[in-house]
């Protein structure tokens, strides 16, 4: 907001003059004065450009704008008569007043030494007009710039506090806001860690210490392999401690596969996944995993597939989140398929290739006579 306001300000300073080479004739005016005019707004333009794309005035632009205060402040005043150098036409005395205010808001504690010397410019320049009647403009005018200078500099500091401050308050709220919601979702991750293994692990375990499989151990034993092939699924999916929700929908998933009879091993790899998917992403890639699994229990003539999840992004895949993005594939050493031999059925054009597509990922599916087949899928943000 003050770099804006500074750069309308120099703007309006230039302007201020042109009105005179229409009113007087440029003829009036010697080439260096419309050369070095030119050459300053130019500058000025430049100055205030970077300052707003960078929000700031930084230290060597600023002393940049002084110093070519400097040289236009004597090198225009000097080309004037000595007794027009210090009124109004000539052109240097709002702008130089610009730098001065510039420099006591942004140079800090070097402010009075940037405004002494664009004062000292300006009286330097104009100096000669201390032997004709326009000395009184002349001082009145350094009298100008220092004390404009001095009530920026003073309103400016005000200002730039007062930003400081408030900026310093948005981000402790913003951090007590954060804190408040990561306490929100470990309570949220907690309730649904207890009802998972609620449903699950703790239901097998009474099943067990209640004898209901007394007379079927090799229930007990499937049911044990379950839900130890779930834990796992939890425990290498997520990052720091929690379990990352594509990880256990997968677990959840496998762990209820109407279709485990025939295929009796899933083996469930998963690496770190990252724990913010979107909710549509991580249905999709569990529905088209699950869809790739009953194809294996109809059609590859094996029992055992692999499911494999892994964080899939920028920094490569295993990383801790990588880019944010996902792989999941499924793979098994069935009979596999001739994919130009065999188009491929609505299950998967549907179920599985359409589904990740809907979601904004992407799914293949490739095999060959004898050696199974693999599903791969990949989404990343």
């Amino acid at each position: 907001m003050v770099v804006r306001a500074l750069a309308w300000l120099r703007a309006a300073q230039f302007a201020l003059w042109l009105w005179l080479p229409v009113l007087d004739g440029p003829g009036r005016y010697p080439p260096q004065v419309f050369v070095c005019y030119v050459l300053a707004a130019l500058w000025s333009a430049l100055f205030f450009g970077v300052g707003i794309r960078q929000h700031a005035l930084t230290p060597p632009w600023l002393t940049a704008d002084v110093v070519l205060a400097v040289a236009y402040a004597v090198v225009v005043s000097r080309s004037y008569p000595a007794v027009a150098a210090a009124s109004i036409t000539n052109w240097v005395i709002p702008p130089l007043c610009g730098v001065a205010v510039t420099a006591a808001i942004y140079a800090g504690r070097l402010r009075a030494v940037a405004v002494g010397v664009v004062v000292g410019a300006w009286l330097l320049g104009a100096w000669p007009a201390t032997r004709t009647p326009s000395v009184q403009e002349l001082f009145s005018n350094a009298a100008m710039m220092a004390l404009f200078a001095g009530v920026a500099g003073v309103t400016g500091t005000l200002l730039l506090r007062a930003a400081r401050e408030a900026d310093e308050a948005a981000d402790r709220a913003v951090d007590a806001e954060r804190k408040e919601a990561a306490a929100t979702a470990r309570d949220a991750e907690r309730d649904h860690q207890f009802t998972q293994l609620h449903d699950t692990v703790l239901h097998t375990l009474e099943g067990i210490a209640r004898g209901r499989f007394d007379n079927d151990p090799e229930g007990a034993r499937s049911r044990c392999s379950l839900d130890a092939e779930f834990l796992r699924g939890l425990i290498t999916s997520g990052t720091d401690g929690v379990p990352a929700e594509l990880g256990a929908a997968l677990s959840r998933m496998v762990r209820d596969h109407p279709d485990r009879e025939t295929l009796k091993r899933v083996n469930t790899v998963f690496d770190r996944l990252p724990p913010d998917l979107p909710p549509g992403v991580v249905e999709a890639l569990t529905g088209a995993a699950r869809e790739a699994l009953n194809n294996v229990a109809k059609h590859a003539r094996t029992d055992e597939a692999w499911l494999t999840a892994s964080a899939e992004g920028a920094e490569g895949d295993g990383g801790a989140g990588g880019g944010g993005g996902v792989r999941v594939t499924v793979v098994d050493r069935g009979v596999g398929f001739d994919p130009a031999a065999r188009p491929m059925g609505l299950g998967v054009n549907h179920s599985i290739l359409k589904r990740v597509a809907d979601a904004g990922g992407r799914a293949t599916v490739t095999g060959a006579p004898g050696e199974g087949t693999i599903v791969e899928m990949t989404w990343t943000p």
